[in-house]
């Protein structure tokens, strides 16, 4: 069994309610401005920060992410003092989304590790083993490693996470993220997962509205991530993406539910 080592993902994830986990890219729209968004997204209501780290080749990533890590501040990517900023303008978890050889290569996750920067990694480019590497090496400094399923992956590979992995990324769908999919065959994966008691399971990947949210924390789910449409709102205005986090959040209220519920086996 693998522990939750971040203080502040146990604190979230001990207050034992459905849990909702809001993508940004780390300096967009404009690298100043980006420290006042997250600090209104955190008071409308986001539990946990995915922090995207900009890259030239965000592989994984659909169009409108891909968009944003084009037009963002490249500087983002070494600036020590800027993170700092971040981690000062928000008392909720930090999880890094980034490439290996944006982040790890260039060993700046060290950096962020060691002045207690952030809280997990989810680094969706390196394998199982490497996972492990990584959270053998970080966990002195309280950071977790996120874990990757998806509806690809042999039951071997489902078990190999599960069984090493206290947080677990349960991609609805096998792609680039933001696409129009809604696929409901999750239960199985869900359900596996659930044989290992201590574990969280986020989904992630196609959801874009608060009664998606609600079907799929019902289902079971600890906790949905939301990228593509959070940006989607941002690059409309601000308001507009305070306004769709106060849906969401009405939503994770009320969402609720054992999770032994799959109602789609």
């Amino acid at each position: 069994m693998i522990n939750i080592v971040s203080k502040r993902n146990l604190h979230v994830i001990q207050n034992e309610k459905k849990l909702l986990v809001g993508y940004l890219l780390a300096g967009y729209p404009q690298k100043d401005s980006f420290l006042e968004v997250i600090t209104n997204c955190e008071t409308a209501g986001v539990d946990i920060f995915e922090l995207g780290f900009p890259s030239s080749d965000p592989s994984s990533d659909g169009e409108v992410i891909k968009k944003a890590h084009q037009m963002v501040d490249t500087s983002v990517c070494s600036d020590v003092n800027y993170w700092n900023s971040i981690r000062s303008a928000v008392t909720k978890p930090i999880w890094v989304m980034a490439y290996k050889k944006d982040l790890i290569d260039t060993g700046f996750y060290k950096t962020l590790a060691d002045k207690r920067l952030i809280d997990a990694l989810v680094i969706p480019d390196i394998s199982f083993k490497e996972r492990q590497e990584l959270g053998e090496e970080l966990a002195p400094y309280g950071v977790d490693i996120v874990g990757f399923v998806n509806p690809e992956m042999k039951d071997i590979e489902l078990e190999e996470c599960f069984s090493n992995t206290a947080l677990v990324y349960q991609q609805l769908y096998s792609g680039p993220t933001g696409m129009s999919v809604i696929s409901d065959d999750f239960g199985k994966i869900l359900h596996k997962a659930r044989r290992h008691k201590s574990i969280k399971v986020f989904a992630g990947f196609g959801i874009s509205t608060p009664q998606r949210v609600n079907q799929l924390l019902n289902d079971g789910f600890d906790g949905v991530i939301i990228g593509t449409a959070m940006i989607n709102k941002l690059n409309d205005s601000v308001q507009d993406l305070i306004t769709f986090i106060n849906e969401l959040t009405a939503t994770t209220k009320k969402a609720g539910g054992s999770n032994e519920v799959y109602s789609n086996l």
